[in-house]
């Protein structure tokens, strides 16, 4: 993990001189009784690469000292990360922390938070709404790139087959989160760009889930139908699609996937998960702290702070172990 260790620093390198150099310091409301700055953190759940970003955050925080942080599980529950939002208020948080459970509701959570910052982490809020106001930021990766990258790496792959058209099978994240739509969108259009046509065979949520995406992918197979690639727009489905075609003794379909986590990376030195992307957990967990904790201070603080993906295969896998 060596390579990950050291992208995720030059991030938070990067992210200490995108504020200002104010020396407000945080207001009362914003304090707790031992004088800590409260930033609040509300996770819209916890699979594994969430769990890696909220660590981030604590991480980051505790590296400061003089923050605290409250964090809440939503458990994709938007009823629920709202009454965190006022829970936060409450408690009188400087800064609020938000991996939105769905895009949709970017108003209601500005809303309920009133006059307290709001840092949206990882999935991408309404930018109309995010830059009506001087008080949010985003921290994330553009999701595109990640759908672009899938696209980029499966045109090689099938390149020496001389291959048009391609039977595919995708699974894809929550509805109505924009970065299922994006990864989703840009990983079909990558792919029509490159010369190929594409034959839908199934396309459908999993939300982000393993095991549903083992289900749906074990019906499917049921049907029969041919397919050439399955499509992934998270590692958790791409791994469970794999399960599922393990278990049909099926070999030889790439399987592609999206976030490289540390299970996505045991798969593919196995040789079962062709290729995923990295998404620096990490990195945008330690950023939004940054964000946060500026706006407890009174700085000015960007719009958006973005971080890259990278495409992870065999090729060089040995790079980020």
């Amino acid at each position: 993990m060596k390579k990950l260790l050291v992208i995720s620093l030059v991030f938070i390198m990067m992210m200490s001189g995108i504020v200002g150099c104010s020396t407000n310091t945080a207001t009362e409301e914003g304090t707790d009784e031992s004088g800590k700055i409260k930033i609040g953190l509300t996770m819209s759940s916890r699979d594994q690469f969430l769990s890696t970003l909220e660590t981030a955050v604590q991480e980051a925080a505790s590296a400061k000292e003089d923050v605290e942080i409250v964090a809440f599980d939503s458990e994709n529950d938007i009823q629920k990360q709202l009454s965190h939002i006022s829970s936060f208020v409450s408690q009188g948080c400087s800064a609020i922390i938000v991996n939105l459970v769905n895009s949709d509701s970017t108003a209601e959570i500005l809303d309920a938070a009133g006059d307290i910052p709001v840092v949206f982490v990882n999935r991408l809020p309404d930018p109309s709404i995010l830059e009506a106001t001087d008080k949010t930021s985003y921290v994330g990766s553009d999701e595109s790139q990640a759908g672009q990258l899938q696209a980029e790496y499966l045109t090689a792959y099938f390149k020496d087959e001389g291959k048009k058209e391609l039977n595919y099978v995708l699974f894809m994240g929550t509805l109505g989160l924009q970065n299922t739509n994006a990864r989703t969108d840009s990983v079909k259009s990558g792919l029509e760009t490159n010369g190929f046509t594409l034959i839908k065979q199934f396309e459908d949520t999993a939300d982000f889930d393993r095991a549903k995406a083992m289900e749906k992918m074990q019906q499917f197979i049921g049907t029969g139908k041919p397919f050439d690639v399955v499509i992934a727009n998270n590692d958790e489905m791409a791994l469970g699609a794999i399960e599922a075609l393990k278990s049909a003794n099926i070999t030889g379909i790439p399987v592609v996937g999206i976030d490289a986590t540390a299970n996505a990376l045991a798969a593919i030195e196995a040789g079962e998960l062709a290729c995923s992307v990295f998404q620096d957990a990490t990195g945008q967990g330690a950023g939004a702290l940054e964000h946060a904790y500026a706006f407890s201070n009174g700085e000015e603080v960007e719009k958006y702070g973005w971080i890259p993906f990278q495409i992870i295969s065999s090729e060089n896998l040995a790079d980020f172990k």
